[in-house]
């Protein structure tokens, strides 16, 4: 900014008034001073940011030496190890990773600790991401880090309101470029150095192994948001033990997390990038330290925990949920989840036919006239002459099914491997695709078998 002001000055020296129609010297001189000023309430905006700007970390749960006395072991053997004092406190998390904060002027030290990540990784993996943080305590990396979180808010906003047609702009850009540069150089160096005393203190193997787990936990913890969690948090529910229930997860879909941590680490990245690739970090431990040997724990990292259920919900409680969603068990929560899909396909499959309210009577009622044609033609428009009752059956189906759940007749069985299917209350699987099939000639004969099995066709 000095630099900048400079030049404006130099430049309005460099073009005396007598030289200079009046008119237009005076003109320059506000539009000069006019740029400087953008430039000064960018910087503005930019420290007013910075100065405001929170903890985004996780504020999740302390653990104390009575919660977990393993842990805490660990933790002061991996300090001593590291040449540092043990953080002031450990905290839980649920993002993947291990993180730290640091306090500026009281020096309070604090390890985050991804619960996800405990439940998968082994204390010797743990060791390691142990002894790379502590490592940046050790170096004082972590002293600066939120220093140099403030600058580059205050830089990156500042230059988010300067427009690029204002010339005060393009200096200052630079100078962002040339900061991003240097900032991306030191914290690249800085991860290298901590992973250099992570597998001091725990060896080559387990220093690579915890790189791949990471990998591999992440990609399983979103597939387990996907497709078990995310459903039932839209259908309006919250799962009541989220971090038990992926700890089941991984433990039922071991050999698929197994390809995960076999697969070659990402090496996505540019060469300014603030952190090294995983596959970078992994190639420069594997050339540096080939054969550090430290004997490896191969028990679960979540084991130094005295509790694992009570540690997860009181994470899961710090999060907190805005919705104020009810606790479902996850057999509970699965079943609504399932059931909430089921009826969204309902509604979908009656609002193209033209119907509404209880609709599975109206579909028979239109069946037992004769008119299949116009109860499949809007959902399958391209359907060959004679195929209708064959793609109908699906529907149909579904209709049904959202039948029996309605009517308590039946059930959507929870599992992590597989589909969640229907059971009906005697704990036998229930198909009811032969009565989808007999629907289609025979309305009012389905109609019967339907109640017979406990079934009212006005429930869907």
């Amino acid at each position: 900014m000095a630099a900048q002001l400079v030049g404006f000055v130099v430049l309005l020296r460099a073009l005396p008034p007598g030289a200079t129609p009046v008119a237009g010297f005076v003109f320059l001189t506000l539009v000069i001073f006019g740029w400087a000023g953008s430039l000064v309430v960018a910087l503005s905006r930019g420290l007013w940011r910075a100065l405001r700007l929170g903890d985004v970390r996780s504020s999740g749960p302390a653990l104390d030496g009575d919660q977990a006395p393993g842990l805490w072991a660990l933790v002061r053997e991996v300090a001593e190890e590291a040449g540092t004092r043990p953080p002031h406190e450990v905290r839980l998390m649920s993002e993947i990773n291990f993180r730290y904060a640091h306090a500026f002027l009281r020096g309070r030290r604090t390890l985050f600790l991804g619960l996800p990540l405990l439940q998968s990784i082994t204390v010797g993996q743990a060791r390691f991401g142990l002894a790379h943080h502590l490592g940046h305590f050790a170096a004082g990396h972590t002293r600066w880090v939120r220093v140099v979180e403030r600058c580059d808010v205050a830089i990156v906003t500042s230059a988010e309101v300067l427009r690029p047609t204002n010339p005060a702009s393009w200096g200052f850009k630079a100078y962002r470029w040339l900061y991003d540069l240097v900032d991306g150089v030191c914290s690249r160096r800085w991860e290298h150095r901590a992973d250099a005393v992570g597998v001091r203190v725990a060896g080559t193997a387990d220093a690579v192994g915890a790189l791949h787990e990471i990998a591999a936990v992440r990609e399983a913890w979103e597939f387990f948001c996907e497709f078990h969690l995310v459903p039932g948090l839209e259908a309006g529910n919250n799962a009541a033990d989220m971090f038990g229930g992926f700890a089941e997860f991984v433990a039922a879909r071991k050999d698929e997390v197994d390809d995960l941590r076999a697969r070659p680490l990402a090496t996505a990245g540019k060469w300014w990038d603030t952190y090294p690739s995983p596959a970078r970090r992994a190639a420069v431990i594997t050339a540096r330290f080939p054969d550090v040997v430290v004997p490896s724990d191969g028990r679960s990292a979540a084991s130094l925990i005295l509790d694992p259920v009570a540690a997860g919900k009181a994470v899961q409680e710090a999060d907190g949920d805005p919705h104020g969603r009810p606790l479902l068990e996850w057999p509970e929560f699965t079943h609504a989840a399932v059931t909430a899909r089921l009826a969204g396909e309902a509604a979908g499959i009656l609002d193209a036919i033209g119907l509404t309210g209880p609709g599975l009577p109206g579909v028979l009622r239109m069946l037992e006239d004769g008119r299949l044609d116009d109860l499949a033609r809007p959902l399958f428009p391209d359907a060959a002459p004679g195929e209708p009752p064959d793609l109908f059956l699906t529907p149909l189906e579904v209709l049904m099914n959202l039948a029996a759940v309605r009517a308590g007749q039946a059930t959507f069985r929870h599992s992590w491997t597989e589909p969640a299917e229907l059971f009906a209350p005697d704990g036998s699987p229930l198909d009811l695709s032969g009565v989808a099939e007999r629907a289609i000639t025979d309305p009012r004969g389905a109609t019967t078998e339907l109640a017979a099995l406990g079934i009212g066709i006005w429930r869907a």
